[in-house]
């Protein structure tokens, strides 16, 4: 989870963190046989700031230099972004911020030949064109995804002749786990304990279990009139058994989270902050915050899916809570943009989330979470001294600073509880005994590099 050169070969930071200098490989080639150039950089940069919908990695890119005004069309070029040559990309931010460099190596911000994109126009997504090991060849809608082999990638060619990408189209994960089971797929992604029953007479098969970068957890309303009270928000945290839920209803595949941050994140630290706290613990923080009045409260929590796995989950959840007064009402909202505009209503009390990193970042997690000024901070969660530490690890260029004040920030919240993490979510994958050099990443499956995976026949 490392950053390291791919289109650029160097770099230089400069100007107190805000001028990037990047140094293009000169053998670097589209699949088109054009080269990759720095003008290439340029236009693929100013196409994602007026893309629509957004790409994740808009608001990083929203930090250069008269991004915003080219977004809102008050310029036609980005102040910031310049091709001093072929070969060499300058971009200037407004000020300093970590997490650029981070943000310009994840996927969506890769290089796209501009003469390509030009020339198809809105056909480009049918038939796209990179600078990667694989070229794309063909696609079958709802069959058959095919790429090549790219000869003259810059690292040499892969080892791999082609790779073909099966698509199952609708619920049929059953279909995809007897073919592998037959032979047919050398890779497939693992859901529940069920698909290691049905593999378990094949022999030397690799498994891969990877916590990936994600969390599973409860965010409650901070604004509730019960839930506003951060004793009350630790309480109910502290008196989930997260061991026993994982093992009873997701068969012990993810990890336990008692923070925030999980394993493999830079930053991460295994410091249980939850403690090992239980019902007496949580009955003093409930009564220290509500005296002697005994509890009789009712919280909803919203859930998106409703299967039976989400319902046995939120039967143990009600049995946790019961010795603290606390009676849970359930709902069901699965239509996704439905379930959003719940959350983000001042109607929610507690919700079921799970957040992905979008990079190897801690402020992937920390300010979408928990900055007053995030949408997706559905737990209405305000705290100005937790903002002014957002700012300034944002800030920051230094990674040892950065990840201190991370540790700093983690710490603060845990404290004041606005959400209860439960788990990690994991990257879970098989794959045949003859291939080779598979490594999954934390990041999911599809960010694996394949130059060096090949098979053993």
């Amino acid at each position: 989870l490392q950053i390291e050169p791919a289109l650029a070969k160097t770099w230089t930071i400069a100007a107190n963190g805000t001028q990037y200098r990047f140094i293009l490989r000169e053998n670097a080639r589209f699949h088109n046989g054009q080269p990759v150039t720095a003008d290439d950089a340029v236009f693929s940069i100013q196409r994602l700031i007026r893309t629509d919908p957004p790409p994740a990695v808009l608001p990083h890119l929203l930090k250069i230099k008269g991004a915003l005004d080219y977004q809102k069309s008050r310029q036609e070029t980005v102040a910031g972004l310049e091709a001093t040559d072929p070969h060499t990309l300058l971009i200037t931010l407004e000020a300093p911020y970590g997490p650029f460099l981070t943000a310009l190596g994840m996927y969506p911000a890769k290089i796209v030949p501009k003469e390509e994109v030009l020339r198809q126009t809105d056909q480009f997504g049918q038939k796209p064109v990179g600078s990667g090991p694989f070229q794309f060849e063909s696609w079958e809608k709802e069959r058959l995804i095919r790429l090549s082999r790219f000869p003259d990638y810059y690292e040499g060619p892969a080892f791999l002749d082609e790779i073909h990408y099966r698509i199952y189209p609708g619920d049929q994960y059953d279909a995809a786990v007897d073919d592998f089971a037959k032979g047919d797929l050398d890779e497939l992604p693992v859901f529940g304990g069920q698909v290691r029953e049905k593999l378990s007479g094949q022999e030397n098969l690799q498994w891969f279990h990877r916590p990936s970068l994600s969390l599973f957890f409860y965010g409650f309303n901070c604004e509730h009139p019960l839930l506003k009270h951060a004793e009350i928000r630790k309480a109910l945290s502290m008196v989930i058994d997260r061991q026993r839920l994982v093992d009873e209803v997701f068969g012990g595949q993810f990890t336990v989270a008692k923070s925030i941050l999980p394993p493999g994140m830079p930053g991460y630290q295994p410091v249980d902050h939850i403690g090992p706290g239980g019902i007496d613990e949580a009955r003093q923080l409930i009564q220290k915050t509500l005296g002697d009045v005994p509890v009789n409260q009712q919280l909803e929590i919203v859930s998106a899916f409703q299967t039976p796995r989400v319902e046995k989950e939120l039967t143990l959840i009600t049995e946790f809570w019961k010795p603290l007064g606390i009676a849970v009402t359930l709902k069901y909202i699965t239509d996704w943009p439905q379930y959003e505009a719940y959350i983000a209503s001042d109607s929610v009390q507690v919700y079921r989330y799970a957040w992905f990193a979008d990079m190897p970042d801690p402020d992937s997690f920390f300010h979408p979470l928990f900055s007053s000024t995030s949408t997706v901070n559905f737990m209405q969660f305000n705290n100005q001294e937790i903002d002014q530490l957002l700012d300034s690890a944002r800030e920051s260029t230094d990674p040892i600073g950065r990840g201190k004040v991370y540790h700093q920030l983690e710490g603060r919240i845990m404290a004041l509880s606005p959400l209860a993490p439960l788990f990690y979510l994991s990257v879970d994958r098989v794959y045949q005994s003859h291939v080779q050099g598979a490594q999954p990443s934390a990041l999911g499956a599809h960010t694996m590099p394949l130059h060096r995976v090949w098979l053993k026949k």
